[in-house]
């Protein structure tokens, strides 16, 4: 592959993420939203309690950075798989990607059902999607 073409997939890849960076700042600090998904659906992500891990991690408290959520470790590793794809076999590949989405369902599911509240919450009724809906209906009457 020519090194241009590398620079500039390298440079729309950061000009990407640095237009969700500054989406998510903006959500954060200037509307209090502190994750799109919760605000639209009233359900946690995935991924919730992601930033607040590494934010733990950061502070040297491993053991909060697992409490808030257990596969704050993988990101990393599966954008370091993406930048290493096609040097890693396909299979090995496939076979990591589907295993860290796997890993991130079952935890999901395990922390969704266990329903504690702290950190993962399952209230649609919060949600602007379904108060919206609600509204509409109400108009329709």
């Amino acid at each position: 592959m020519d090194y241009r073409l590398q620079v500039k997939k390298f440079l729309d890849f950061g000009g990407a993420a640095a237009a969700v960076a500054g989406l998510y700042w903006i959500l954060f600090n200037w509307l209090g939203i502190t994750c799109p998904v919760k605000f639209l659906t009233g359900i946690s992500c995935a991924g919730c309690g992601m930033t607040r891990a590494w934010v733990a991690l950061l502070h040297f408290d491993i053991e909060k950075a697992f409490y808030y959520h257990p596969l704050f470790f993988l990101p990393p590793v599966a954008v370091i798989l993406f930048l290493l794809k096609k040097r890693i076999c396909s299979r090995v590949y496939t076979f990591l990607i589907f295993t860290m989405l796997l890993l991130f369902a079952i935890i999901y599911t395990f922390r969704l059902v266990q329903g504690n509240g702290d950190i993962v919450v399952f209230h649609p009724e919060d949600g602007i999607l379904l108060r919206a809906m609600k509204q509409c209906m109400e108009l329709r009457r």
